[in-house]
């Protein structure tokens, strides 16, 4: 009976450190698992519902900027067009919101007024919000914009 908890333990052990080296070295357990594809790999694999997305989109995306652009960094595509909507609803800097919302610095724009988002994590939509428009009602603004999203993306895959 012990042989047999040893063996187990073994197995265990070795197929933890396999999995730990299938997930590029990292013994982090969450590094593990698979996450989904980022904005930018979701407008990439379909080229038809990107295009149509962009051209719903036009009005309230930033002057000479195109969705793949916007969209860097963003884990969903979702989340990405929810921070567009409530950039243009509120009159916030997109790049200011995108800056809080990643917790990645954008590349291109002007981001001279804009505040990097506390210790450089990312916040929630409606942190952010509350962040660069507390007078907003950020709860509500993020809900509105999150539900948007959802719509203009099914509008775009039909």
């Amino acid at each position: 009976m012990r042989n047999k908890w040893i063996i187990a333990g073994l197995t265990a052990a070795l197929m933890f450190l396999g999995a730990a080296k299938a997930a590029a070295q990292s013994y982090n357990p969450v590094h593990w698992l698979k996450k989904g594809p980022t904005a930018s790999e979701q407008l990439a694999a379909n080229t038809d519902q990107s295009k149509r997305l962009a051209s719903e989109l036009q009005a309230i995306l930033p002057p000479k900027t195109k969705l793949e652009d916007a969209c860097t960094a963003f884990r969903q595509l979702s989340e990405c067009v929810a921070a567009l909507h409530v950039s243009h609803n509120l009159k916030i800097k997109f790049n200011c919101l995108k800056w809080d919302v990643t917790g990645t610095q954008p590349v291109k724009g002007n981001i001279s007024t804009c505040s990097a988002p506390d210790g450089g994590k990312p916040l929630s939509l409606s942190k952010a919000i509350q962040t660069l428009k507390p007078d907003a009602d950020a709860k509500a603004e993020a809900k509105s914009a999150e539900r948007r999203a959802q719509e203009d993306i099914k509008d775009a895959s039909s």
